[in-house]
């Protein structure tokens, strides 16, 4: 199994993009959600992968986080979905809400989905809700679903926000900008201190 990939980003769009890997360009195809995290051409980056293997190919999937390889990988599990209604489900709604409408049975919000009509939407909610239960009992539904690795560090980042005298809101906005324009491995200190600058 091939688990990630890092390479410098060649060519990008909302459906697919090519990473060249050692002189090799590699194709995979992405959710939107993906693509609205991704640098851009010429620069390093890192993708999550997962190798769909068919009859008549082999094709990769990339993901710019776990979470979302999980999602993938969980509604390639349910019977009646592919790899096609799997990505658009990823490029259709955050994670977050995805398991929330999940977990409380809401086959309507699920079916504002596009391609997801009654029947998906009930089989979904049949086949994961214990899973997106125990995903749901984790979730603070005001962290970004693209930087779920970085929830402690949101939430020490935003305790110290509040105790310099930001509102709520206002603290979660800043940490929300700061994310968006830091780096994955951005300590506390460093998302405070952007926080405060912006």
């Amino acid at each position: 199994m091939i688990a990630y990939i890092t390479g410098k980003l060649v060519e990008k769009t909302p459906a697919c993009v090519i990473v060249d890997k050692d002189g090799i360009g590699i194709q995979l195809l992405i959710p939107l959600s993906t693509f609205d995290t991704l640098t851009e051409p010429g620069n390093d980056i890192r993708l999550e992968t997962f190798l769909y293997v068919r009859e008549d190919a082999l094709v990769l999937y990339g993901f710019s986080s776990t979470g979302e390889r999980e999602l993938f990988l969980q509604l390639l599990s349910v019977s009646g979905i592919g790899p096609k209604l799997a990505l658009t489900v990823l490029s259709g709604i955050k994670i977050n809400d995805f398991y929330r409408y999940v977990a409380q049975g809401d086959e309507v919000a699920l079916t504002r989905i596009k391609g997801l009509g009654k029947k998906t939407a009930q089989r979904l909610i049949l086949d994961l809700k214990d899973f997106a239960v125990q995903k749901a009992t984790h979730i603070d539904y005001n962290r970004p679903a693209a930087r779920d690795q970085n929830a402690v560090i949101y939430d020490e980042a935003l305790l110290a926000l509040l105790s310099l005298g930001y509102s709520r809101v206002e603290a979660e906005k800043s940490i929300s900008k700061a994310l968006s324009a830091s780096s994955d491995a951005v300590t506390i200190e460093e998302l405070v201190r952007i926080a405060l600058n912006n």
